[in-house]
């Protein structure tokens, strides 16, 4: 008797359709109806599925985070954006949700997955690992620290301005964004490393490597839905397929601290780097392998070199538009530094208080890192009248902070005297910048982003004149959220010429 598989599945082909009809079905009315979070506004579809969130971020293009903004203005400041998830847009609720005080919070699981970079102390889900992993770490970033590294700093601006020198008299059109990630990508390698990329050496300034941190970031909207393709991507470059160009620069980083660790054991590893700073600290053997030193120094480079960059092109762009700024900031620069080639620590920079508000009119304007990442509290958080069950990921996006217009009046145009009239009035307006997070997951990097961007702007500013290049608003106002924010498709990003040094 020869066995029907055919006729089997014909059987077995209505009943599975119904079995499945009948799961989504009762998901369906779990969700709507029994879930913990059913009371809580937002429309049904998000409540029912995560492909509302797929829909926006991948088939629209990163664009969920306008979506929730919608949301928001028709539910109100508590919505449920996922089947999981609720978001809050009320400024003054951020420090509850980020940095409440003696509450113990963890990052969500499934949102520490992108990339393949879980085991960093970024990525940290557990709260007690995350301040382990962060205690080896934070002496490296400490603001005494990164003033030591001040010549290394300004050394690599050099070296920009001799890349700028070079493009005086070909009135080569420079890319902002090009030159201020080879030079941020060249300071944080040589600092974590204690090995340039040298992008700055090159006639392309290292596009490569800035196509694969482009292409990794436009790639986190899908890994945030399936997570498990980064792992098979890997496999499949294993098996000698071509796969993702970040693949092969994780793969390279992974050699690279297989290397670092064997100096090390040798006693020949140079001192003051990243890999000298866990593999000396206290931390527990599990925590020196290479493969979470790996993904560490994935972490740091990713995005630590991308955010400050981006923050450089958007106050060029501004203060380039707007000759009054220019010039009220160069008067400041002028004070203390009578030449234009007069070097000056970060410490006097930063004592400059247009030049301060500047640098955080920049910052906030950029956003910091714009996808979410939500919390997850082990006790009922309270919100208003509303009790937000434990364990419910709650998450809150800069976006909804820096452009609140009762904090923050006009919140996409770029005025840097917001900044002084408050200081002038005692007001913190400080509390609301919230690019680098709040508590104790804030970024480390914070002290060397000020200091790359503080010691850049008064060099190039005070040494050299620049025309912008067909280059307008749209060049630097978000429109797609990947992982950190773009300008829509097709712009070609802030672009200047250097017409030459001032006063020559």
């Amino acid at each position: 008797m020869i066995f029907d598989v055919a006729g089997v599945v014909r059987g077995l082909l209505p009943i599975i359709c119904v079995l499945v009809l009948t799961y989504l079905i009762s998901l369906t009315f779990f969700r709507l109806f029994l879930h913990p979070l059913a009371s809580f506004p937002g429309p049904r579809v998000a409540a029912v599925t995560s492909w509302y969130e797929f829909y926006w971020n991948v088939v629209k293009g990163g664009r969920f985070l306008w979506e929730i903004e919608r949301i928001h203005q028709h539910y109100g400041p508590v919505v449920r954006i996922t089947p999981d998830e609720l978001h809050i847009a009320d400024p003054d609720f951020y420090h509850e949700v980020y940095s409440p005080p003696c509450k113990k919070q963890d990052k969500e699981k499934n949102y520490v997955r992108l990339g393949g970079q879980d085991g960093s102390a970024l990525t940290t889900v557990d709260h007690h690992l995350h301040r382990l992993r962060v205690s080896a770490l934070a002496p490296f970033f400490s603001k005494q620290a990164v003033e030591k590294i001040e010549p290394l700093i300004q050394s690599k601006v050099n070296r920009l301005c001799a890349y700028f020198d070079s493009c005086i008299h070909p009135g080569t059109v420079v890319t902002v964004s090009h030159a201020a990630l080879a030079l941020t990508v060249d300071i944080i390698s040589s600092y974590a490393y204690g090995e340039s990329y040298d992008c700055l050496q090159r006639a392309d300034l290292g596009s490569e490597f800035r196509k694969i941190l482009v292409s990794a970031n436009e790639g986190y909207a899908i890994l945030r839905h399936f997570h498990w393709l980064h792992a098979v991507m890997h496999r499949l470059h294993r098996w000698g397929c071509n796969t993702s160009p970040y693949i092969v620069w994780q793969k390279h980083i992974a050699e690279q601290t297989v290397s670092m660790c064997s100096l090390h054991r040798e006693g020949k590893l140079p001192a003051g780097t990243m890999f000298q700073a866990i593999l000396d600290s206290s931390l527990p053997d599990r925590e020196k392998e290479p493969r979470r030193l790996s993904v560490e120094a994935q972490t740091l480079l990713h995005a630590g070199s991308e955010t400050s960059a981006k923050t450089l092109e958007i106050i060029l762009f501004h203060l380039l538009e707007d000759t009054a700024k220019l010039e009220r900031l160069r008067a400041e620069l002028v004070a203390i530094m009578p030449e234009p080639t007069n070097s000056v620590s970060w410490n006097e920079l930063r004592s400059l208080p247009y030049l301060s508000a500047v640098i955080q009119e920049g910052i906030r304007l950029q956003f910091g890192i714009t996808t979410r990442s939500p919390r997850v509290s082990h006790t009922p958080m309270l919100y208003k009248d509303m009790v937000i069950p434990a364990e419910t990921p709650v998450s809150m996006l800069t976006w909804f902070v820096h452009t609140n217009e009762a904090i923050f009046p006009h919140p996409l145009e770029f005025d840097p005297d917001r900044w002084t009239l408050a200081a002038e009035h005692g007001i913190r307006l400080e509390k609301y910048l919230t690019s680098f997070g709040k508590g104790s997951r804030r970024c480390l990097g914070v002290n060397l982003a000020y200091a790359q961007i503080t010691i850049t702007l008064a060099t190039l500013l005070r040494q050299f004149e620049f025309e912008l290049f067909e280059s307008t608003i749209d060049d630097v106002t978000p429109a797609r959220d990947c992982f950190i924010a773009y300008p829509r498709k097709g712009c070609k990003g802030v672009r200047f010429r250097v017409i030459g040094r001032v006063g020559k």
